[in-house]
């Protein structure tokens, strides 16, 4: 639940130095899934649900999209917002209305309300909590199985370069509703170009993947997984599970971490990591959404939104589509090209004029 700030694989390649579990596999694995954007055609009608990030100006912006209300905007709201102008950041928001030729959404109605706890929440950022625990206490990234078996990621850093470096962009794209005291960043001993955030606000880093990207680059994986927990993709995921009757077959780490009564409810919800029912990663829905919030933070934070399409071409090249991996993390998702392509398209629409719609913060 956001609260307010006051001043939140295996991957392909040789040499595989670790095997990774399935569940934390998929957890960990980087999921820079973009879909089929909608065209920006002039006065096409589009809906747009999520949160209200960030106000700048006359411009609210939800889901990643500039939003204008006007006079003749109907407005829905709850206590005592009686217009588009009073909704505050970190609620949620619905809008209606139609696309201008500059990208904006011109808002036909408005419907705000509070985000408040919902149906297992508690419940999976337990879970989440669990697992921090227990990977601090050792000291390291791992998973445990039911049948005893244990599956080693990495050595889990807690202070130095690297995590000053992770924890500095971190702090720049998290959008101004979730509080700093929130998150916790950590850096994973790995090769493997891999990120994570929680439920919990606790985000992991590869170290493979520092090595490797440039911070803006860096900031661009680190957006997208942010936007997962803003967004609570784990717990909204855990819910269509549930709805479905298929959450008692979840794979779970609290389930692995314990046997007491947290844990097991944790696996009865799944999305204990980032992950649902069967170990599957996020749907379709949730991984678009990542993709075009994710790229708005690295866009406020002043980050160079230009450089994703072609960092998504070197993942393309480092781990070549049509491979078992490949094919392993992306399942019915978008292959590289094509997310590269979404990208593009996404940066067009919604970035190619910064004197509309200036960055948050300068670059730094």
């Amino acid at each position: 639940m956001p609260g307010t700030r006051s001043s939140e694989s295996r991957l392909a390649g040789p040499p595989v130095r670790h095997r990774l579990p399935r569940a934390v596999r998929i957890a960990l694995a980087l999921l820079l899934t973009c879909g089929p954007v909608p065209s920006l055609a002039a006065s096409s009608s589009v809906k747009v649900k999520g949160y209200l990030d960030f106000r700048k100006g006359e411009f609210m912006i939800v889901d990643a999209q500039r939003i204008r209300a006007t006079p003749a905007t109907k407005f829905k709201g709850r206590g005592q917002t009686t217009s588009a102008a009073d909704v505050p950041l970190g609620w949620e928001v619905e809008v209606k209305g139609k696309r201008a030729p500059d990208g904006t959404i011109e808002a036909r109605s408005v419907v705000a309300s509070r985000n408040g706890k919902e149906k297992f929440e508690e419940k999976v950022v337990a879970s989440t909590n669990q697992a921090e625990q227990s990977w601090l206490k050792e000291q390291r990234v791992y998973e445990g199985d039911p049948g005893g078996k244990e599956n080693n990621m990495g050595r889990l850093v807690t202070t130095g370069p690297e995590v000053d470096r992770a924890r500095h962009i971190v702090e720049r794209i998290l959008p101004p509703y979730v509080p700093l005291s929130r998150v916790r960043v950590y850096v994973v001993e790995n090769p493997e170009w891999n990120a994570m955030a929680m439920a919990n606000y606790s985000i992991y880093v590869f170290n493979g993947l520092m090595a490797d990207l440039d911070d803006d680059e860096l900031a661009i994986v680190l957006g997208h997984e942010i936007a997962h927990a803003t967004y609570e993709h784990s717990r909204r995921q855990a819910g269509k599970q549930m709805a479905g009757g298929i959450a008692g077959v979840a794979v779970s780490i609290g389930a692995v971490f314990t046997d007491n009564e947290i844990g097991q409810a944790a696996a009865m919800v799944g999305g204990s990591i980032s992950i649902g029912a069967f170990g599957n990663y996020f749907s379709r829905e949730y991984e678009d959404q990542a993709d075009r919030v994710g790229l708005r933070y690295v866009y406020e934070a002043g980050y160079d939104v230009q450089k994703a399409p072609a960092l998504w071409r070197r993942f393309a090249a480092k781990y070549p589509e049509g491979s078992k991996t490949a094919n392993f993390f992306f399942g019915d998702h978008s292959l590289s090209t094509q997310r590269a392509a979404d990208l593009e398209r996404e940066i067009r629409n919604n970035y190619s004029n910064p004197a509309l719609e200036p960055p948050g913060r300068p670059p730094g």
